[in-house]
């Protein structure tokens, strides 16, 4: 252990005090700084600080006091709520309830003054045991080359052993690699590699998908979901995974399933940028009221998953002498699978949703092109009703699929086609989605309670279906006026086998 204390200023790098934060964080690492107690700020925050990144988790050493007791203190005096985070170290999560601030989280864990030093010994990597002494703002304290590190961009930790104490730390590595797009150290990673069966069921699924969350919402994900999976830790957090590599290239892939599914997050980065400036800004937004995941990194999730149904519907058929590999319904079974996998990682109800569809609609977009006959504007906008919000996730996922399914068969010409048909279905969507805004502020030609006056018809499937289709009828423009949805509802229930 070395013990350098490095003047910010030296490296242009801001003092602590210099950074921009809210008002009320301020005041609160001031009113820490003024303290008799001796206070430390370490972990990621100071990381990101030296990265010239924001950061909204502040991690506090605080030295022979109570976390507790000054939670207490500090919630009655900035207004805030807190909570313990673990019993064992009495770590302890303050939150603020100001509008500016309240993103922020203050997590205080008590040591004793004779501890400190095995305390920062006790930390993950060296970029993450940098800490500030907040007495001292412009001073960094560097113990373990934390800094060089850095600047060196390789994920290095503290000490080997130290991954052990939480397994959790082995896809951190990863994590923290693709955030600084570096690399993890050979002595690190091979260490990880030898201890892989460490990371069983007894490292929290919750924090696993923080983690690969993390790993997802970044530009650069595909060289660490690739470094993932030569390591066996992808299928250590997937299982559902592992039949995938025992099936093999064919005329149309040139990859093996495993790899090919890996690929498409590949292909989807090198070729975000293809798709209109609407959807590229709308998959860079957040999936839900979190920061993370972004919609693309679930649309990535998506491109991994996509054929996971493939193993176990696989047949191989011999046609004039020449082999055909057929999978028929992997969707549907894939779509099952991702299920059961979001639920064990305990994934948002929405999530699990979306990645579902999105498995299961895969093969849709390119379905709906046949020849060079063109698309009927019923087939859209049942595609485009059926899809759903979940429609440009689901074409970038077909672009990604594009352009990872490049074997013997498949001919330049074939994948530019299928780009402009991609396109053309982002830009169809896209009016498609105008004209539904438009007709969500009109009153409705006919709705459920009108139909049931003129028919006669109760509350079930049969006024359902009738519903279904009258929508599509005017959404393609085939009825305009109240007194033509009122002769289609009659004539349609003339078709209509009622159950007596």
């Amino acid at each position: 252990m070395v013990n350098k204390q490095i003047r910010l200023s030296e490296f242009n790098l801001p003092s602590l005090y210099k950074l921009d934060l809210p008002q009320k964080v301020k005041e609160l690492i001031n009113k820490l700084a003024l303290s008799q107690s001796e206070t430390y700020l370490i972990g990621g925050f100071v990381r990101d600080m030296v990265l010239g990144r924001n950061s909204t988790d502040l991690d506090f050493i605080i030295i022979d006091k109570s976390a507790v007791e000054l939670a207490t203190e500090l919630a009655l005096e900035f207004d805030g709520n807190f909570f313990v985070l673990d019993e064992l170290t009495e770590t302890t999560r303050l939150v603020l309830k100001n509008e500016s601030s309240k993103q922020y989280t203050f997590d205080f864990t008590p040591v004793k003054k004779q501890e400190l030093e095995k305390d920062f010994a006790r930390r993950d990597f060296t970029i993450n045991a940098l800490a500030i002494n907040i007495k001292e703002p412009d001073i960094l304290i560097d113990k373990f080359s934390g800094l060089e590190d850095l600047k060196q961009k390789v994920i290095k930790a503290v000490k080997l052993q130290n991954l052990l104490d939480d397994p959790l730390r082995f896809l951190r590595a990863f994590r923290f690699a693709c955030l600084i797009n570096g690399e993890i150290d050979n002595e690190t990673l091979s260490y990880i590699i030898e201890n892989i069966n460490s990371f069983d069921d007894s490292v929290s699924r919750e924090r696993i998908s923080v983690e690969l969350w993390k790993i997802l919402d970044c530009n650069n994900s595909f060289s660490y979901l690739r470094k993932l999976a030569d390591s066996s830790l992808l299928e250590k957090i997937f299982p559902e995974l592992i039949p995938m590599r025992k099936v093999t290239p064919n005329d149309f892939h040139h990859l093996w399933l495993f790899d090919h599914s890996v690929e498409l997050i590949k292909t989807f980065e090198e070729n975000f940028h293809k798709i209109p400036d609407w959807a590229n800004e709308e998959l860079n937004s957040p999936f839900g009221l979190l920061e993370s995941p972004k919609k693309k990194a679930v649309v990535k999730l998506g491109c991994l998953f996509h054929d996971v149904g493939k193993p176990a519907t696989w047949e191989i058929k011999k046609i004039d002498n020449t082999e055909k590999h057929t999978f028929y319904g992997h969707d549907k079974l894939g779509a099952d699978i991702f299920k059961e996998t979001g639920e064990r990682l305990k994934f948002s109800n929405s999530i699990i949703q979306t990645i579902s569809n999105l498995i299961l609609y895969h093969l849709r977009p390119f379905q709906l092109s046949q020849g060079d006959a063109s698309i009927s504007d019923r087939a859209l906008y049942r595609f485009f009703r059926d899809v759903g919000e979940d429609m440009p996730l689901l074409l970038m996922l077909a672009v990604a699929d594009l352009y990872a399914t490049i074997g013997p068969k498949v001919t330049k010409s074939d994948l530019e086609k299928g780009e402009q048909l991609l396109l053309f279905l982002y830009e169809k969507y896209r009016k498609h989605k105008e004209r539904e805004n438009e007709k969500a502020k009109k009153t409705k030609l006919m709705d459920g309670n009108e139909i049931m006056e003129l028919t006669g018809l109760k509350p079930g499937r049969y006024l359902g279906d009738i519903i279904k289709e009258l929508d599509e009828a005017i959404a393609v423009g085939e009825i305009k006026t109240k007194n033509e949805a009122q002769s289609w509802v009659l004539r349609a229930i003339q078709k209509i086998n009622k159950p007596s």
